[in-house]
């Protein structure tokens, strides 16, 4: 109330105690007491219009404030967005920081890198403009121990057709169970070998593409035209890639869910290491092979125990199926691949080519249990993360995560001629446990007892131990 219409309610109180007193003394006349009921009717009048614009200016500010941009920090990550929700931009952040050391094994001779590593530092934001747009802008600033910065994302997306979205640029395509699955949210520290392997061909992260995908609530497709990744270097043609993936929800329900899914890719223009001097003279060539589950130190290749370069290529594949399902606090999933290669008419030297084309295959399965009650979903296609009841802070000890993987990929085809060097069937045990400090922390330790066993009969056996600090909003 202003001060002006205090003053005038606080004379009319005024008036009006004073009439006892007035009476007394003398009984007021006819025009006295009309004076004073105009007085009143006034003061009425007032209060009535200053009620009035209160009410106007208060009806005025809420739908200024309604109006303006609203901003959260929903588990850490900051967010603008518009009062119609037509425009939004979040920052997002990863951060994930290895520290491991092999163990030595059987015939294992090299020099082991052991020490720290940085495996992800993300740094970008997300959103949407005018309803329909998506967009994402993210550098991995990681490289070698932080040591370089490369583009991990940069797309941009049309969501305008119900539960299809088209994207363009340079993104993280959906394939295979295991990739489709964030890495903060996967259950080991690093995927299982095969699925690298598969998705080396055309997919994985930081990778040029156009594609589209659509969900529903059983349903989920995808499909992609991939070219090079970002980090790739020289001056030659970009690869061509198509890629799919296909999976189906059959089972949903209060207790959890299952599903089955299928992914694959052909390498129709492999990537040429030299440009061709003439027409139909390209070198061209794609490696197959990865570390047992584990990335250590700053460099992280001296594990890699199994692993196959095949030269003069027309194209390059891979096509397998997964399965995942969860009920309550358990989940398994397992993922199987053939991949491979086929060989150019002639080899590097001209001569026709006798060899059969190479044809590998390698696969997974995996297990686990929330010991503190919480779940991890299939959501059609891939996996949801943990998200503690009771984080630490908050009167609880977070949630806690045992699993165990179990892979194999046989990288040996003599009819094609693979079967020297470090061409060989390497088998993994992967024993990990997950603290999940709150949604946004969660500590990693994984051991892998790797074993391969070689063309000409020589086995190596390894094992590695690591630990992962996981941040992310």
């Amino acid at each position: 109330m202003s001060l002006k219409s205090t003053l005038l309610v606080g004379a009319a109180v005024a008036v009006l105690a004073a009439g006892p007193a007035v009476a007394q003394s003398a009984a007021p006349s006819q025009a006295q007491i009309d004076a004073l009921a105009a007085q009143i009717q006034a003061l009425q009048g007032q209060l009535t219009s200053l009620k009035d614009s209160v009410a106007k200016e208060s009806a005025a500010n809420k739908k200024a404030l309604e109006a303006m941009p609203k901003v959260t920090a929903d588990g850490g990550r900051i967010r603008v967005q518009t009062a119609d929700k037509a425009f939004d931009a979040a920052i997002r952040a990863r951060l994930h920081m290895d520290y491991g050391f092999g163990n030595g094994g059987k015939n294992f001779t090299a020099d082991g890198t052991d020490g720290f590593g940085i495996r992800r530092a993300f740094l970008g934001v997300a959103g949407k403009v005018y309803t329909d747009w998506t967009y994402e802008v993210t550098a991995n600033f990681a490289g070698n121990r932080g040591g370089g910065a490369q583009i991990q994302a940069a797309n941009i997306g049309y969501t305008g057709i119900k539960d299809w979205t088209i994207v363009a640029g340079v993104m993280q395509p959906k394939f295979t169970l295991d990739d489709s699955t964030s890495s903060n949210d996967i259950a080991f520290m690093e995927r299982a070998p095969i699925g690298n392997i598969v998705v080396g061909i055309g997919g994985s992260d930081s990778r040029t593409a156009i594609g589209m995908t659509n969900k529903g609530t059983s349903h989920f497709v995808a499909a992609y035209v991939t070219g090079n990744s970002t980090n790739t270097t020289g001056s030659f043609d970009d690869q061509v890639n198509l890629l799919g993936r296909a999976a189906y929800a059959f089972w949903q329900a209060n207790e959890g869910s299952a599903g089955i899914g299928v992914s694959g890719v052909l390498q129709t223009t492999p990537q040429a290491t030299a440009r061709p001097v003439a027409a139909g003279t390209a070198t061209t060539s794609i490696g197959f092979g990865d570390r047992p589950g584990l990335r250590i130190g700053g460099t992280d290749t001296s594990y890699r125990l199994t692993n196959v370069t095949v030269n003069q290529i027309d194209s390059a594949y891979a096509y397998g199926a997964d399965l995942g399902v969860n009920y309550k606090s358990f989940w398994a999933a397992a993922e199987y691949y053939n991949f491979g290669a086929e060989y150019a008419d002639r080899t590097a030297s001209g001569a026709v080519q006798t060899l059969a084309d190479p044809e590998f295959s390698g696969y997974y399965v995996s297990a686990g249990y929330i010991l503190t009650g919480e779940r991890r979903n299939y959501n059609i296609g891939e996996w949801s993360g943990v998200k503690p009841s009771w984080p630490v802070g908050q009167n609880g000890m977070g949630a806690w995560e045992i699993a165990a993987r179990y892979s194999q990929v046989d990288l040996i085809d003599r009819a094609a001629g693979i079967s020297t060097g470090t061409a060989g069937k390497e088998t993994n045990w992967t024993l990990g446990l997950n603290w999940y400090v709150n949604p946004a922390i969660r500590i990693m330790l994984n051991h892998v007892i790797s074993k391969t066993e070689r063309a000409n009969g020589q086995e190596v056996e390894l094992d590695l131990t690591a630990m992962r600090m996981q941040f992310q909003f």
